[in-house]
């Protein structure tokens, strides 16, 4: 007996040693700043030129920081008081970076009399890490906007009583010169089936100089259609892509014999000068679409992007319900600014794709799937749409959903974030090749650690993500192991060639072995700043309360 329990110590210790001695990419060089003091808090970061700004909101102060990002240094680092820039009432709406400005915006409610909900924006410098001016006002609207109902306690990590927020969408055009603020006022009329959405647009320049605004009448009820997406273009004009219901349901429906969804896709063209709404309608052939989302290229093109369905799946592990996010395709719809479509991408996909990083057993049950047309990748969302200058198309995506538990005690979520696709769409709209990467992390505080960071060159993609190191080793006929967020984990990469898909995986880092002297703790996706198409700076807790930057470089 105690031989066995000897002979187990040893394979456990070799299984370990042959993982930690996994040697690192030649394809990528990382370099670590020297620490400085940690600010804990909600955290946004902003990158022009050569320095890296980090926005920092702790209590009731704000922190602005500001790092070289060649030498990683840290140059400046200001406090401000909430009180003395801030109202009491404020909620934060979001961060907006046009050139070397910083734009913070806030709304702030009048109150019960004068019933006014008031957009302003704070202006940083990115050259200076400082504040300048006071704050400016961009919106006044009468009545009550809708948002989302906050239960939570906290709004970007600052706590919050009970309210409405998120009541402005704030975006930016491709090439950041045009910046557009939409808000939903809530309907007089409480009935769906009668009223009408009310949607304000105010678009400026990138010194928030004034362009146009107008406020315009949805053409549909709420009840019959869905608002999916909203973009700004170079032009500094307005676009809402929509689901419109060909019933008051509100909902995608689809009976056992249906081959036909019971909507189709708007998309909204909101132009300055213009009092009615310009539309264009978009026919799905056959296919049940899961979300869609709008992309512009550089030369103005836009583009439609969404995977689809046939409604044929009857349910998954999760839900006995069909699973509208499953995927058997993707689509894409390339239109004009006047709104004509003008070319439809659909490219299924292929069973030897789904099959990949699967059991033995589960293939086979996907060839009997395959025959009733039922085999799909399950909880797929896109995520990134790159347009390349040669006019070809890469997709990436990535399979999501969260699940709830309940105790007797109590509810939690877990967060799961599996495997990606990526697919490469030639300028002619034919497939150039698609690649199923594996992974499978899980946590409990949303997206922590998890998901993937997307980068580029001339001839490559690159995924870069935590994951396990037994990963490394993964077969095609395994399922991935699980790794845990906030538990440590290899910093991996898949390098995928441009031209011919090929993959290769590699190991940046380990985390739990950083540096000689240090871990790396607390390492976030939102952390994640891109500093070029090859480069990327992530900051990370080193504790001793102190972080680090490490700087990962594409060789």
């Amino acid at each position: 007996m105690k031989k066995n329990y000897l002979f187990l110590l040893f394979l456990i210790a070799f299984s370990f040693n042959s993982y930690s001695q996994i040697t690192a990419s030649e394809d990528y060089s990382y370099e670590v700043s020297e620490p400085y003091e940690v600010i804990d808090g909600y955290k946004k970061y902003f990158v022009h030129q050569d320095k890296m700004v980090s926005i920092k909101m702790r209590k009731k102060s704000i922190y602005i920081q500001q790092f070289d990002t060649k030498s990683l240094k840290e140059l400046i680092r200001k406090e401000y008081d909430e009180k003395d820039i801030l109202p009491d009432n404020y909620h934060p709406e979001g961060m907006k970076q046009l050139q070397n400005k910083i734009y913070f915006f806030y709304s702030s409610w009048s109150g019960r009399k004068t019933q006014r909900e008031r957009l302003y924006y704070l202006t940083i410098d990115v050259n200076t890490a400082k504040i300048i001016g006071e704050p400016v006002q961009v919106a006044d609207v009468e009545g009550k906007l809708a948002g989302s109902f906050l239960t939570l306690v906290s709004v970007m990590g600052i706590p919050f009583s009970m309210a409405t927020v998120d009541k402005f969408d704030i975006l930016t055009s491709e090439d950041s010169t045009k910046i557009l603020i939409q808000y939903r006022k809530k309907p007089e009329v409480k009935r769906d089936t009668k009223s009408h959405d009310i949607i304000g647009v105010n678009v400026y320049n990138s010194d928030m100089t004034p362009i146009w605004n107008k406020e315009f009448k949805m053409p549909y009820t709420e009840r019959r259609m869905d608002l999916l997406d909203f973009a700004v273009d170079n032009e500094g004009r307005g676009y809402i892509l929509s689901k419109v219901f060909k019933d008051d349901s509100n909902e995608d429906k689809k009976k056992k014999r249906d081959e036909q969804a019971n909507y189709h896709i708007e998309l909204f063209r909101l132009l300055q000068g213009q009092s009615d709404i310009a539309k264009t309608k978009i026919e799905l052939d056959g296919i049940f679409i899961n979300g869609i989302s709008l992309f512009e290229s550089k030369n103005n093109q836009l583009f439609c992007a969404s995977y689809y369905n046939k409604g044929l799946l009857k349910g998954n592990f999760i839900s006995k319900k069909h699973n509208k996010s499953s995927a058997d395709g993707i689509v894409i719809f390339k239109l004009s600014k006047e709104g004509e479509v003008l070319k439809t991408y659909t490219q299924e996909i292929p069973l030897e794709v789904i099959n990949m990083y699967i059991s033995d057993r589960a293939k086979e049950k996907n060839k009997d799937k395959e025959e009733e047309g039922e085999a799909e990748l399950q909880n797929m969302v896109l995520r990134d749409l790159i347009i390349h200058n040669d006019g070809s198309l890469t997709m990436v995506g990535e399979q999501y959903f969260m699940v709830e538990h309940r105790t007797q005690k109590s509810v939690y979520y877990t967060y799961h974030y599996y495997n990606i696709l990526i697919t490469k769409i030639n300028p002619d709209g034919t497939l150039a090749w698609m690649n199923k990467i594996p992974k499978k992390q899980i946590g409990k505080k949303g997206i922590g650690g998890m998901s993937y960071t997307y980068l580029s060159t001339s001839s490559y993609h690159y995924l870069l993500f935590l994951d396990n190191v037994k990963n490394m080793e993964l077969p095609k006929n395994e399922f991935p192991h699980k790794h845990s967020d906030g538990k440590g984990g290899y910093f991996t990469s898949y390098k995928i060639n441009d031209v011919s898909g090929e993959v290769t995986k590699g190991s940046v880092f380990d985390t739990r072995n950083l540096t000689e002297d240090f871990n790396a703790h607390q390492f976030s996706t939102n952390r994640v700043i891109k500093i070029s198409d090859s480069a990327f700076i992530v900051e990370v807790y080193k504790k001793k309360k102190e972080d680090v930057l490490v700087k990962i470089s594409v060789k």
